[in-house]
């Protein structure tokens, strides 16, 4: 009896220490505006602020660190962190490493001085007969300037100031740096005249580098970067320390001086003219009424258009989170259906082994195919092509095939799942979208068995001429009172660790929301952790009519 008290205490423990683990990431300290120490001596940048936001979706299990980028790389090496952030890659090979997905991507291009030259392109590099070009000692940009101009010639420099510095002298060309980080010197350094050529190269990924047995950690952090761009926080970070060093240039000071002094000189020849001709003063009016007309049409048109730019950039970002999360619930079983298929073609295993390969092939299959079902579902309702078919149904009938068809899966896991009516009588007909009820009680009832281990799950319902109202409750794992507000979001489930034994792509509960709002009706949870949760639907009666 001692013996199994000192083994629970041990498995309780371990539980515990996971629930509350956390993952050092090390950042260096001077590569602005990305990661660096600020005058007031704080850490900040672009990476911090994208490393806070992550820690806000998974509840501070980061910890940001920082040392020189020499120190960094050896504690990584040496297993004293978890994770190096701020990390240039072409791809993603390397035995010893993950990588994340792409947090930003960076370029080089050339920098100049305006006081001495107005513009600046290829072109300058080419035909001058032997350019000065200021850069780092790097036989990558070396070779890229050579390409251009065999005559070039070089000044190594060691540091931002150095290379802005270099700009000043007469002789020196251009220069070459990272375009972000160049134009922030510039910026904070007072020297606006240095600008950037629209003209860049060198692309590279920059993202997060994760020690090789920290799966977990490559999941919350490429979780955490497709949640905080779909959700808009990735967007305000990069406005706020990447935007402003990264646009394109326009001469647009030259181009409002020509206008200013074109507009004055119109206006002396319309006050002249009206002078002369009262006639010609009205027609000039109506014109200038119709011009008028025209910029206020193309202004509104020019608006519309950033307005569906903006709609179409957040589309873009719903779209890569929505396909990072369908792809590992798609390639999960079908790494299944192939590795065990695999495995029956050999003559090395019994009729029981294979018997319980074709099992497994079979629930990868189920899994598969209610993966892209859901897809399926969730595409139609945010392209808006799912439509509302409204019929009578038997809400008795309904909920009974459903008690039926789970019974032998609850009975199977070893819980009881139990079907309570208000005394309805049969038929209990009601008017409503069949489909969509069948599948609001499935995707409810699927979760409840799921996540309960021991106990029951109850249906219930009860009919009025104007409302039915459904009720399936569980003694289950139940869920985390700050997971109440966000769980039926689009991919967002109860548990979300990497290790998690629970499958579902975390769209089931999203679907069902729209479901029941396309039905005019409401559907709210109650939850205790490690006690159970009720999902309450109230539907009204559409009488046959959308």
């Amino acid at each position: 009896m001692r013996i199994r008290l000192l083994f629970a205490f041990a498995i309780i423990t371990a539980i515990n220490a996971q629930a509350f683990t956390t993952y050092k990431v090390m950042l260096s300290d001077n590569y602005p505006p990305y990661n660096f120490i600020n005058e007031q001596g704080e850490f900040d940048g672009f990476n911090i602020e994208i490393l806070n936001a992550i820690n806000s979706v998974y509840k501070s299990q980061l910890v940001i660190t920082k040392g020189g980028w020499a120190y960094v790389n050896n504690a990584l090496e040496k297993a004293e962190i978890e994770a190096v952030g701020g990390v240039h890659y072409f791809d993603n090979n390397d035995d010893k490493c993950f990588y994340t997905r792409s947090v930003i991507n960076t370029f080089h291009c050339f920098l100049y001085n305006t006081n001495r030259q107005k513009k600046f392109s290829i072109k300058d590099i080419r035909t001058t007969p032997s350019p000065l070009v200021a850069l780092w000692e790097n036989d990558v940009l070396q070779h890229y300037v050579l390409s251009l101009n065999p005559n070039a010639r070089f000044v190594f420099v060691h540091s931002y100031h150095e290379l802005l510095d270099q700009l000043e002298r007469k002789e020196v060309s251009c220069a070459i740096a990272q375009k972000t980080a160049g134009l922030y010197y510039a910026d904070k350094l007072g020297k606006d005249y240095i600008v950037a050529s629209n003209k860049v190269f060198l692309e590279r990924h920059m993202g997060f580098k994760v020690s090789k047995d920290q799966g977990e950690l490559i999941e919350i952090l490429n979780n955490g970067l497709e949640i905080i761009m779909a959700n808009g926080e990735y967007e305000k970070i990069h406005n706020k320390w990447i935007a402003p060093y990264n646009k394109t240039r326009n001469d647009w000071n030259y181009y409002l001086k020509q206008i200013s002094l074109g507009g004055a000189a119109i206006f002396i020849i319309l006050i002249a003219l009206l002078v002369f001709n009262r006639v010609l003063k009205l027609r000039v009016r109506k014109k200038t009424k119709d011009l008028q007309s025209q910029l206020q049409l193309n202004s509104n048109i020019r608006h519309e258009l950033e307005d569906q730019k903006i709609k179409a950039e957040v589309s873009d970002q719903m779209k890569s989170a929505f396909l990072a999360n369908m792809s590992h619930e798609i390639r999960t079983p079908m790494n299944g259906i192939l590795g065990f298929t695999e495995l029956l073609k050999s003559n090395s295993y019994n009729s029981t082994e294979r018997e319980y390969f074709i099992n497994l092939i079979q629930q990868s299959g189920d899994r598969m195919l209610s993966t892209i079902n859901n897809i399926i579902d969730i595409s139609k309702i945010e392209s808006g092509a799912e439509k509302v078919l409204i019929r009578e149904v038997d809400i008795k009938k309904i909920t009974t095939e459903l008690y039926n068809f789970f019974k032998f899966e609850a009975s199977n896991k070893g819980i009881e799942l139990k079907l309570e009516d208000d005394n309805c009588p049969a038929p209990c007909t009601f008017y409503s979208d069949e489909y969509k009820l069948n599948s609001i009680l499935t995707n409810l009832i699927k979760n409840a068995i799921k996540f309960t281990h021991e106990g029951s799950v109850t249906i219930a319902y009860s009919y009025s001429n104007n409302t039915a109202n459904f009720r399936v409750s569980d003694t289950g794992i139940g869920i985390k009172l700050e997971k109440q507000q966000i769980i039926f979001d689009q991919f967002v489930r109860a548990d979300i660790s990497y290790s998690s034994k629970y499958e579902g792509s975390g769209l089931g509960l999203s679907i069902s929301k729209e479901y029941v709002h396309m039905l005019r009706g409401t559907i709210r949870l109650e939850s205790e952790e490690k006690k159970g949760t009720t999902f309450f639907i109230s539907l009204p009666n559409l009488n046959g009519n959308k």
